[in-house]
């Protein structure tokens, strides 16, 4: 056991057992600052247990007194989390009471970290950014799904030691809102104008109550919804979702519009990028082929850039796409460009078109020489859209029955180009791939990635609206492995990836270096090992290579799996593996896995070290302490420097 942490008793135990409820009467010892009633003050409905649950003893102490409960290693990975603390994962970025002026109106701050337990290895050297839903409203106003929330942008900057081995390094910490044309327009005018990808919107002519960012979201009155958002379709660009640096830019993603740079150093919001001039500005992601370009709106014509692009391992392009949606059809016209780390200029783009897809992927996997995109089973209601009812990602509605299609491509850069095919599979329901390769042995195409089994959800990322995600409707995400014969392009396997069993993880990823190549490990973080759907509270390593393929019952623990747990009143976030400085890229031990952990007693995040030259059980190598609470986040990158290096990114 790390001894950053303090020996722990059995508490799961307990748990499971007490299913008293405890009385709430009585004065909380609680910190003064707590504003969530104590109707959260329960068990987290999950997936198999969607009714929330009475607090043991234990936990109701831990609530009342402020501090985490005495747990053991083997007693985490049950999916046990508290919704009070779940809720604040999610509390808009501000400064903490005790220090008021540390974070300003623009989510900026600035200054060194100076707590930490353990140590921060010397071979850690460079630059991290992480990108996620920060602000979350506007003048006192709670956006409706949290993803609808304006980006925030963290920089945490990791020096090289002093020659002298004598001067301390300082790691600089650095934040900021992406301040988008949006959001400071709404900010200026204190209300909601645009409308968001997942139902966040201008309000009509009702009067929201403004009971403040980190309360409930208003359910604005159906009337007034329509009133509001009727046949408006410019969506609002929340550039929330990634962060990568690369051919000297520093860029914002969000897969419905297109990337904003900042500045690398001071976070700075320069304004949107065009990439290079190949995606016009303030249109539509639509094109309209069988109308005369005379008659097409100036407003169509636009794309969408990914929030997903890949960087090959060995040319070193960032490989990505922007779409738009044919308007004659329920089609996809996807665009695949490479671009060189050099100065992000063109290395090589084709075009094609996806046949019957209502929704630009989320994410790509991406081989030597091929392109694989999954579509899911998602129809547009275009009714819910344009009537202003829903915003389009709640307009999707999924069949979680369905057989769905891979599409693979061939790189703009392949040796050999080949004619795209589409290859039939069982359902499932992907969300992220971890990495995928060329199979030496068998010439087929192998993917890992994140997602749902066969299910019958019907939202597409609903669950995700409200205060918090809500795991009672979110289906368990587990690890899968897809292997198509590209010969007789059809599937040869879909199942759970070999040591994934019950292992219920999101947001995989490998060593970089192995993005196209077989890897041994998965690394991703994990919300419990038997097989439910609940919050993140640590990280898992996958032996996907020698892994056990045993089939588990739903709620059968399968302790085979490498992982640590912060304890009940934690949340993890998304990791990132970054490469030991002088280190050899071949192996794939040899990085370090970072990961945002939040913690529910101090109302603080940390950045959290593990050695993958160790087991992950064995702890983190060292926690650097923030000074506030970074709500729970999205996607992030780490390069050499501050100065637009290429990096590496989840």
């Amino acid at each position: 056991m790390s001894k950053i942490y303090v020996k722990q008793q059995n508490v799961v135990s307990s748990l499971l057992q007490d299913t008293k409820s405890i009385a709430t009467s009585g004065a909380s010892k609680s910190s003064n600052k707590d504003k969530v009633a104590r109707q959260y003050w329960e068990i987290g409905p999950t997936f198999y247990n969607p009714k929330p649950g009475p607090l043991p003893q234990k936990l109701m102490e831990a609530l009342e007194t402020n501090t985490h409960p005495m747990e053991e290693q083997s007693d985490l990975g049950n999916g046990v989390f508290i919704t009070r603390d779940w809720r604040r994962a999610w509390y808009t970025y501000q400064s903490p009471d005790d220090i008021p002026n540390l974070i300003d109106s623009n989510g900026r701050a600035d200054y060194i970290i100076d707590e930490i337990e353990g140590r921060v290895p010397d071979d850690l050297i460079g630059v991290l950014y992480r990108n996620g839903p920060g602000k979350f409203g506007v003048g006192g106003d709670r956006v409706q799904h949290v993803l609808d929330a304006d980006g925030l942008v963290i920089k945490v900057t990791f020096p090289p030691p002093q020659s002298d081995g004598r001067s301390k390094r300082q790691f600089r910490f650095q934040s900021a809102f992406v301040g988008t044309k949006a959001m400071q327009e709404e900010e200026e005018e204190q209300e909601f104008l645009y409308r968001g990808t997942f139902g966040t919107g201008p309000r009509g002519y009702a009067q929201s109550p403004k009971k403040g960012l980190n309360e409930d979201p208003w359910e604005v009155p159906l009337l007034s919804k329509v009133v509001g958002n009727a046949f408006q379709t410019n969506i609002k660009n929340s550039a929330n979702t990634q962060i990568i640096i690369f051919g000297g830019k520093l860029l914002a993603l969000f897969e419905a519009g297109l990337p904003h740079r900042l500045d690398p150093q001071t976070l700075e919001t320069l304004g949107e990028d065009t990439m290079g001039g190949l995606l016009p500005s303030g249109k539509l992601p639509v094109t309209m082929g069988a109308i005369p370009q005379d008659f097409v709106p100036d407003f169509i014509g636009g794309a969408a850039h990914t929030a997903h692009p890949n960087i090959c391992p060995d040319s070193g392009n960032l490989v990505g796409w922007h779409w738009s949606q044919l308007f004659d059809s329920k089609a996809l016209q996807v665009t695949f460009t490479e671009w060189s780390a050099k100065d992000f200029s063109s290395v090589a783009s084709n075009t094609f078109q996806i046949p019957n897809c209502e929704l630009a992927p989320h994410d790509m996997a991406l081989t030597e020489n091929c392109i694989m995109l999954k579509v899911n089973s998602l129809k547009m209601n275009q009714w819910n859209f344009l009537s202003g009812l829903k915003g389009p990602a709640a307009s999707l509605e999924m069949d979680g029955r369905s057989n769905v299609f891979v599409h693979v491509f061939p790189r703009p850069t392949a040796k050999v180009q080949f004619d795209p095919y589409a290859v039939e599979i069982p359902p499932c329901f992907s969300i992220h791939f971890s990495h995928a390769y060329e199979d030496e042995e068998t010439g087929n195409v192998v993917c890992m990635f994140s997602g749902w089994p066969p299910s019958d959800a019907k939202d597409f990322l609903g669950a995700w609206g409200g205060f918090a995600p809500l795991f009672s409707i979110i289906p368990p995400t587990l690890i899968w492995k897809l292997e198509i014969d590209p010969v007789e392009k059809k599937c040869v396997d879909l199942s759970v990836a070999p040591g994934a069993a019950n292992v219920c993880a999101e947001h995989p990823l490998v060593h970089p270096k192995f993005n196209t190549k077989r890897a041994k490990y998965v690394y991703a973080v994990a919300s419990n090992v038997i097989g439910d759907s609940t919050a993140p509270c640590g990280y898992c390593k996958i032996s996907v290579v020698d892994g056990d393929e045993n089939h588990l019952v739903q709620g059968q623990r399968n302790d085979n799996v490498d992982a640590w747990w912060f304890g009940t009143r934690y949340f993890a976030g998304e990791p990132l593996i970054v490469p030991k400085f002088g280190g050899d890229p071949n192996k794939e031990e040899e990085a370090y896995l970072l990961g945002m952990v939040q913690d529910s007693v101090k109302d603080r995040s940390a950045i959290a070290i593990f050695d993958l030259e160790r087991d992950l059980r064995e702890g983190p190598v060292g926690m650097m302490w923030l000074k506030s609470s970074v709500p729970h986040g999205l996607h992030g990158c780490f390069a050499q420097d501050d100065n637009g290096s290429s990096s590496v990114f989840c």
